[in-house]
């Protein structure tokens, strides 16, 4: 079984490679020092 990782408010987020909508890829690294909002959402 895996485990989940688990991110607590305030707390450094992991660095996520995201798809972009372009094709190309989204890593959080390179946003460090910006403010985010993530929002995650499924169609099911």
């Amino acid at each position: 079984m895996e485990t989940a990782n688990v991110v607590t408010a305030g707390s450094p987020l992991p660095d996520l490679v995201l798809p972009r909508l372009d094709g190309g890829e989204l890593r959080l690294a390179d946003l460090r020092g910006t403010k985010l909002l993530l929002f995650f959402w499924g169609s099911w």
